[in-house]
């Protein structure tokens, strides 16, 4: 038995700031739920929930589609596991990571040395691009549930997406788009209440 011992490592992004941590996930006999915590902000990032006949459910907020995706596992799977990405099932937004400490923080590494290398005078870091990007949707998610953006049909009904550097906001009665750009400081500084987003009737859109 693996009591007081660590099942696995994971790490996955904070929806409220956007910083991501390796967190080591114990074995927890007693208890049902086991709460992860951002060590910046104390939201929940995720959960892990034990379910009968030794398998878990990892329940995980989603900031691009704002359902939460549970994944399921056996605890033997969790044992074995290396290094495993976690997606939204809806768009592919990358959610976080499962797996060995020691994968995941050299997959942390890689990624922005990466990130650097592409972007060598860009002034900001991959995990800050992230939580650019998070802040954006988050921004977008509160302007639409407060009624300040309109379609040019007059609806106030959206789906908002992450498509790459970019959050795609849909309108779900005339299916027109707007494309608001999240990959800089700039780009949030000019995200702000009040301001205006362009929509494409979706012939246009399509074009681009």
């Amino acid at each position: 038995m693996l009591v007081g011992g660590v099942v696995c490592s994971v790490a996955f992004y904070c929806r409220r700031c956007g910083k991501i941590h390796v967190h080591d996930v114990p074995y927890f006999p007693g208890m049902k739920r086991f709460s992860l915590r951002c060590a910046d902000c104390s939201h929940e990032q995720a959960a892990l929930v034990r379910q009968d006949k030794g398998r878990w459910e990892i329940h995980v907020p989603c900031v691009a589609c704002g359902k939460e995706h549970v994944f399921s596992y056996s605890l033997v799977q969790l044992k074995r596991m290396k290094l495993e990405k976690v997606y939204c099932s809806q768009d592919r937004f990358e959610l976080g990571y499962i797996g060995q400490r020691r994968r995941i923080e050299e997959l942390l590494a890689f990624n922005q040395t990466e990130f650097e290398r592409i972007h060598p005078s860009d002034g900001t870091n991959f995990i800050g691009k992230q939580q650019i990007l998070l802040e954006a949707v988050n921004r977008v998610h509160e302007f639409v549930a407060a009624g300040e953006v309109a379609c040019l049909c007059g609806s106030h009904d959206f789906i908002a997406q992450v498509r790459g550097d970019s959050v795609l906001l849909e309108c779900g009665q005339c299916g027109s788009c707007a494309v608001i750009p999240a990959e800089s400081a700039a780009d949030l500084r000019r995200l702000v209440c009040g301001s205006a987003i362009g929509f494409l009737a979706p012939a246009l859109h399509n074009k681009r």
